[in-house]
């Protein structure tokens, strides 16, 4: 019986951060597919590495339009 209450408490929040990481992810332009299975076996910690790599990127993004104005 644990197993079937683990498994009803696991797969919500497995199910609910992939699909917020896979949309962080598909806001900044990356692939769909990876993404999903990325949130879905690693929860949490994934919606944090798309919020992460998208600032990153739009930092990187700032910076060459910057350097292309001067």
């Amino acid at each position: 019986m644990l197993v079937f209450d683990t498994l009803f408490f696991a797969l919500p929040v497995c199910l609910l951060s992939a699909v917020m990481t896979v949309y962080i992810a598909h806001m900044y332009g990356r692939r769909f597919w990876p993404w999903l299975l990325f949130g879905f076996f690693v929860p949490l910690l994934s919606t944090f590495v798309a919020i992460a790599l998208g600032v990153r990127d739009a930092r990187r993004q700032e910076a060459a339009d910057k350097k292309r104005d001067r």
